[in-house]
């Protein structure tokens, strides 16, 4: 294999990401949601987004049109996706993937640890239990869901507990009632309450039920996943790259075309015309202000109309490359934000344990 110097910024962007990352989390802090609808509905379902504009591109450049290559791109994604699989999600309920295996081994458990420990005298709501508010109340309702379902006969202590997330969760109180029990006493009550009606194993289950991971070392999932989708996304580039670029420098109609539009837009409809030279009668020029807004509107609309059609259609690798930069954005914010640099390492690495293997050798 040749080493290019696509294949060195290939395999070096995520290392050198994360290093640059790491030095500026020392001099920057970052608050980020973590329950955003940027991180909900693109970066937790990523590996959709990526293999929709990846395939998307392989089908719209006639990779499906040279024998063998599609096959050899189906192969590189399936092995991909089946070691994401693997190491993130839950594939089969009573086997825990990868990474919280690693998590468990390593000390690490889902905690139910509601009501605050170090006051024994005035109830509390533990601030560690989640580390948002959003979060511990949403933690909170899945708690008292999962309570009221898996308590067939429940102890008067555990009732309790129950009335007392209850009461949290409609009076939106910190302070709870005095109980005849400790707070440590409810938080292992409750503790051996869920686990009695579920075997929790994963993180997925954890969070379903309203626990949280506290301990043991967990290895980045988003490092992880965002590297993945980066390598095959640049990985892939390399198959279509050319010819894409071909298209891309060919393509001078749509310069034209977008300089039509934008100066039809810039005109107002026709306004700056009937300015400059009005009707003769006062109907016409009535009817014709009328049009103009309409008129500028179809501008507009034919103006983006025009943009997709060149982006998503006739030169895709523009969105590819778009979605790629957003990866890498993503994984930047993450390297400054999210995890210890150990975690950040380890989810790098098992990511690059499968995705260097698969496209060292690819040319």
């Amino acid at each position: 294999m040749v080493l290019t110097l696509y294949k060195i910024f290939l395999f070096s962007l995520c290392p050198v990401t994360l290093l640059v990352g790491h030095l500026i989390s020392y001099r920057v802090t970052l608050e980020v949601d973590k329950d955003g609808w940027f991180n909900t509905y693109f970066v937790k379902q990523g590996w959709f987004w990526t293999s929709l504009i990846g395939w998307w591109c392989m089908i719209r450049y006639g990779l499906f049109g040279h024998r063998g290559s599609w096959k050899k791109t189906l192969i590189r994604y399936s092995v991909l996706t089946a070691w994401w699989l693997i190491f993130t999600q839950s594939i089969w309920t009573e086997v825990a993937p990868l990474m919280d295996l690693v998590f468990t081994a390593t000390g690490g458990r889902c905690t139910f640890d509601v009501f605050d420990p170090s006051q024994s005298l005035t109830w509390q709501l533990n601030e560690k239990f989640h580390d948002t508010f959003s979060r511990r109340q949403s933690g909170l309702q899945k708690l008292y869901r999962a309570l009221k379902q898996g308590s067939g006969n429940p102890s008067s202590l555990l009732q309790g507990a129950i009335s007392e997330i209850e009461y949290w969760l409609s009076e939106g109180k910190d302070q709870l009632k005095n109980m005849e029990a400790t707070p440590s006493q409810l938080n292992s009550l409750i503790d051996e309450a869920v686990r009695s009606w579920r075997k929790i194993n994963s993180s997925n289950l954890c969070r379903s039920v309203g626990g949280y991971w506290i301990g043991g070392h967990d290895p980045s999932g988003h490092i992880f996943l965002i590297t993945l989708m980066c390598m095959f996304l640049l990985g892939e580039l390399q198959v279509i790259g050319k010819k894409a670029l071909r298209k891309l420098k060919s393509d001078h109609r749509f310069l034209y075309l977008l300089k039509d539009h934008l100066i039809g837009i810039m005109r107002l409809g026709g306004i700056t015309l009937l300015i400059s030279k009005p009707p003769a009668n006062r109907k016409d020029m009535i009817k014709q202000l009328g049009m103009a807004p309409l008129k500028w509107v179809k501008q507009v609309l034919i103006l983006m109309a025009l943009i997709l059609r060149f982006l998503v259609w006739e030169n895709p690798v523009t969105v590819l490359i778009l979605l790629t930069f957003m990866w890498w954005w993503s994984f930047l914010i993450t390297t400054i934000a999210f995890h210890t640099l150990l975690e950040q390492i380890s989810g790098l690495l098992c990511a690059y344990v499968v995705a260097a293997v698969v496209y060292w050798k690819l040319t």
